[in-house]
């Protein structure tokens, strides 16, 4: 009797460790992010999908500052917002509509533009940082950034950080500013590399922004939206 008992007890025991398998799954998306942003890759994306009728272009701008104001602006080359069906010829037009091969049929655009992004890679070396500038439905462009030693600090070292900005009322043919990338400054008085602000950036907080009264070197990079 005995025996039976402990026979019928590791049967329900085995039969419920059966059922507490471990099995591989295909990673999702959510996983490689967090790896990535573990490694220093950093995402920032901007929703432009109501534009579409007010803008048909854009052009990424990266502009360049120091203490004494700004040094250089790079204006790169611009990203189709929409591509209508009407820029095609005659018989790719008939193909597109026959194949319903468009983003929006009804209202004639072949392909929409629905967001930007501007990716950060980690620094490959201590003077270079790679970002990339991708608009959905456009290529992407890698650009590089070059990066200066902080000034003051007992020793030659390069450090920077990214914050974004959440872009104000929308307006043609003037810089929008998207995403700030900064330069630590060195305080004497506590002796540390500091780089102390908003997590993220508005019109009004950039304003009295401490990035802009510390940071020795930054770069804020934006686009001009064109009819």
């Amino acid at each position: 009797m005995k025996h039976s008992i402990i026979t019928a007890l590791l049967a329900i025991i085995w039969t419920a460790v059966q059922g507490q398998e471990i099995k591989r799954i295909p990673a999702t998306t959510e996983d490689f992010m967090e790896h990535m942003a573990m490694y220093g890759y950093e995402v920032f994306t901007y929703d432009i999908s109501s534009l579409s009728d007010s803008a048909s272009s854009f052009t990424v701008v990266i502009r360049e500052y120091n203490l004494h104001g700004m040094i250089d602006e790079r204006k790169l080359y611009g990203f189709r917002i929409r591509t209508m069906i009407s820029d095609f010829s005659e018989q790719d037009q008939r193909e597109i509509y026959a194949e319903k091969d468009a983003d929006d049929l009804e209202r004639g655009i072949y392909r929409l533009s629905k967001s930007i992004s501007i990716g950060f890679s980690p620094v490959q070396s201590d003077s270079i940082e790679t970002i990339t500038l991708r608009a959905s439905r456009n290529d992407a462009s890698p650009q590089r950034l070059m990066l200066q030693p902080i000034p003051g600090a007992p020793k030659k070292v390069y450090r920077y950080e990214k914050v974004a900005y959440q872009p104000g009322a929308f307006c043609l043919d003037t810089f929008i500013p998207l995403a700030l990338y900064g330069s630590f400054w060195w305080d004497p008085k506590i002796g540390v590399l500091r780089f102390c602000g908003e997590t993220e950036l508005t019109e009004e907080t950039a304003k009295t922004s401490n990035f802009f009264k510390f940071s020795p070197h930054y770069y804020i990079i934006g686009a001009v939206f064109h009819k």
